[in-house]
């Protein structure tokens, strides 16, 4: 039974690994295209793109956010307990007598900064959205009337010129 077991264990993978190179070769009579085409602007809707894009600066900004916001709340914790020598903020701390996070404090504060990376990304969309808004209704203004005419005015000169 062990046998077995090992063996399906060696195989599966090793089948895994080698079927991907058994499907880039294809039949002889077929060239496969080996480079992948560029997409195009349609391919995706705008709000896919913008999804895409609240996902890239939230989880971004999770690393910047998380180290200020455990600084904040190391200098807080240093003031909450009385400016206790145990409780120093992050720079100052002293490895024999800091007083760790506990595993409460750590998940909260790791919640704290996703809430805060969620919300940059969320003023991103919506100054996006307003901006696009506007752009197309003056977009739209102008198609409506028609390209605005350029007028050119004489600079005239202290002689009347």
């Amino acid at each position: 039974m062990k046998a077995s077991c090992l063996r399906a264990l060696v195989i599966v993978p090793l089948l895994f690994a080698l079927f991907p190179l058994a499907a880039q070769q294809g039949s002889a009579g077929t060239t496969a295209k080996s480079e992948p085409e560029p997409y195009v602007a349609q391919e995706f809707p705008p709000w896919l793109l913008d999804l895409r894009r609240a996902e890239i600066i939230s989880l971004g900004a999770l690393p910047f956010v998380t180290f200020m916001s455990s600084i904040y709340y190391d200098v807080y914790r240093y003031y909450d307990n009385g400016q206790d020598e145990g409780y120093l903020p992050w720079p100052m701390k002293k490895k024999d007598i800091a007083v760790p996070l506990s595993e409460r404090e750590q998940k909260n504060l790791f919640m704290a900064s996703l809430g805060i990376s969620v919300s940059v990304a969320a003023i991103d969309y919506f100054w996006r959205f307003v901006t696009r808004s506007l752009k197309d209704r003056k977009a739209a203004a102008d198609r409506e009337t028609g390209p605005r005419p350029i007028v050119i005015e004489p600079i005239l000169t202290e002689g009347g010129q």
